[in-house]
């Protein structure tokens, strides 16, 4: 199998890239503004795609509420332009969020092994066979 090694290492590297992305902060306003447009009671204070970010660095890093709070702070602080939301308010849009999944650009492949699956403990039978069961 001939592999391209300098593509291949440029795709692990930019999976890196899209874990951290600020895109979102290129139309933070605009898209706040069309959110809000219409809105009634309190408007969105963060966009949908700030959102998404969160909700990647949730599940993917498997982080609790209040430590994805604590992380998008550090990063506010590197992005002063990005405003830290709290965890209450991350909690309420995650729970309404719709995200699209992407099908991957490349065949996937799988390989499955079961030589070493077991279907029992080892020693069971003898411990079945020389222990007396209880009557009740």
């Amino acid at each position: 199998m001939t592999r391209n090694w300098g593509e291949y290492n440029e795709k692990l590297v930019k999976r890196g890239e899209f874990y951290l992305s600020p895109d979102f902060l290129k139309n933070w306003d605009e898209e706040l503004e069309e959110m809000n447009e219409g809105k009634v009671g309190a408007p969105y204070r963060f966009p949908e795609s700030y959102v998404q970010f969160a909700a990647l660095w949730y599940e993917f890093f498997g982080l609790p509420y209040r430590q994805l709070e604590g992380v998008l702070r550090k990063l506010g602080e590197l992005l002063p332009e990005l405003e830290a939301s709290d965890y209450t308010s991350l909690w309420h849009r995650f729970k309404n969020l719709e995200l699209e999944i992407l099908e991957p650009e490349d065949k996937v492949v799988a390989a499955v092994d079961a030589t070493g699956i077991k279907v029992t403990n080892r020693g069971e039978w003898i411990r079945k066979y020389h222990t007396r069961e209880q009557r009740g």
